[in-house]
């Protein structure tokens, strides 16, 4: 473990101190109001997340294409084949990707490091009863906008790889060795994904070089597994899961009800329990070195 983390001034106990939801509950409307700021800078993520959906989820999703989507619609007997139109089908996919691309960058695989870094610089001072929303963010952006966005383009380049593994041995002929591979890069996933948690708040809130943020981010993963597989798990669950049922089994009033979740909430809630998970794994560091 690097020692500048544990000699790092920039974590005070504030509010943080009565643990997650009572911090949240006293910030809630801040964190909330900066949702949207999250929303528009990671227009060009949802992009880029929606290029990779396309290219890679159909290698490990048999049915993630329109034709294979209209295939599986008809074998499980999801709707009558009069109704099964391309026209439909196509809408069907289209929405199907657009909440896969949702999920990569809820999972803060692909975002927009720069933002997620100076938000992160924002949310520690709330969480330590200390902040400025427009001095944080500004300080936040020009301090650590440079190794936020090396972040983001690694990120981007590891969860291409790690995605196209997988896919890649979904559809190889080779019996378990296809098996062990593809369970092994698709933990890879999940480490990597969990290791997200830290990076930013690291990089906003610590003195590290960027070999050191890394390095800091897979120990404090190891050290702090089971919170980390639960945000993991949480992330999943309001990335993945609720938006999935709402749209699929509440049709209209479902896909309204994901869009305002998308816009008022989803991904701040994630960044600042990431940041609040983050400082108490520094907390550990300091509390052991004093």
């Amino acid at each position: 473990m690097n020692r500048s983390l544990g000699k790092s001034q920039n974590w005070q106990k504030g509010f943080a101190e009565k643990g997650f939801w009572k911090s949240f509950g006293h910030n809630w409307a801040k964190v909330l109001a900066s949702n949207s700021i999250l929303l528009g800078a990671n227009i060009l993520a949802f992009a880029i997340s929606l290029c990779l959906v396309l290219f890679v989820f159909p290698m490990i999703f048999s049915f993630f294409t329109p034709d294979g989507l209209r295939t599986f619609i008809l074998e499980n007997k999801m709707a009558a084949e009069a109704d099964v139109t391309p026209e439909a089908v196509d809408s069907i996919f289209y929405l199907m990707a657009m909440l896969a691309s949702m999920f990569v960058s809820g999972m803060m695989l692909i975002v927009n490091g720069p933002f997620y870094s100076a938000l992160s610089y924002y949310y520690k001072g709330l969480l330590t009863g200390d902040a400025s929303f427009k001095s944080d963010f500004k300080r936040g952006l020009k301090d650590n906008w440079k190794k936020s966005l090396g972040a983001m383009f690694l990120s981007i380049l590891v969860t291409a790889i790690l995605f196209f593994d997988i896919g890649y041995f979904q559809l190889a002929d080779m019996g378990m060795m296809s098996a062990f591979a593809n369970g092994f890069f698709l933990c890879l996933l999940v480490f990597w994904a969990a290791m997200q948690i830290f990076v930013y708040p690291l990089i906003a809130t610590v003195e590290l070089s960027f070999k050191e943020v890394y390095r800091n981010a897979a120990i404090m993963t190891v050290k702090n597994f089971p919170a980390c597989m639960g945000v993991v798990l949480f992330e999943s669950v309001i990335f993945g899961v609720i938006p999935f049922v709402l749209m699929f089994a509440f049709g209209q009033t479902g896909y309204a009800i994901t869009m305002i979740l998308y816009l008022i909430f989803s991904f701040s809630f994630i960044l600042f329990l990431s940041v609040y998970i983050t400082w108490k794994a520094v907390q550990k560091i300091v509390q052991n070195d004093n």
